[in-house]
C-alpha cells in the first residue's frame, strides 16, 4: 500500500514540476534540459565549455537564473539539482527520439572543447 501510495504522489509532484517547466524561458529550459543529460551534478568549467557552441544564448547567465528558481543550488564551482525528481522530470521532457542526438552533440562538443584547451 505504501508503494502505490509513494509511486502517485512521485508522479503528481512530477507532473506538477512538468507544468511549471513548462513555463520557464525557451533559453533556461533549453540550459536546463542540457545539463540534465549530464546527470545530478556539473561543474562550471563544463558549462563554459557547452557555453560557446552554437548556442543563441548564454548558459552561464541562464544556470544563474536557475539557481535563483531553485532548480539548482550551487556550492562553488558545482551545479547540482536541488532534488533527484527535479533532474528526472526535466530529462523526460525531452522527447525520446531526441535524447540520443542531444547526448552526442553534447559529447562531440566537449570533445571539441577538451582538444581546444588540454587543461578541461
Amino acid at each position: 500500500c505504501d508503494v502505490v501510495d509513494m509511486q502517485m504522489i512521485s508522479d503528481g509532484v512530477a507532473e506538477l514540476l512538468t507544468t511549471t517547466f513548462d513555463q520557464l524561458s525557451a533559453p533556461l529550459l533549453q540550459t536546463v534540459k542540457i545539463v540534465s543529460c549530464l546527470g545530478s551534478q556539473v561543474e562550471e568549467s563544463t558549462i563554459v565549455s557547452l557555453d560557446s557552441k552554437n548556442l543563441d544564448f548564454n548558459m552561464q547567465n541562464e544556470m544563474s537564473q536557475a539557481v535563483n528558481e531553485g532548480i539548482f543550488e550551487r556550492a562553488g564551482p558545482i551545479y547540482q539539482f536541488s532534488h533527484d525528481i527535479i533532474q528526472q522530470t526535466i530529462y523526460e521532457l525531452i522527447p525520446s527520439q531526441n535524447r540520443k542526438l542531444l547526448h552526442k552533440t553534447i559529447g562531440m562538443n566537449l570533445l571539441k572543447s577538451a582538444a581546444n584547451n588540454p587543461t578541461l
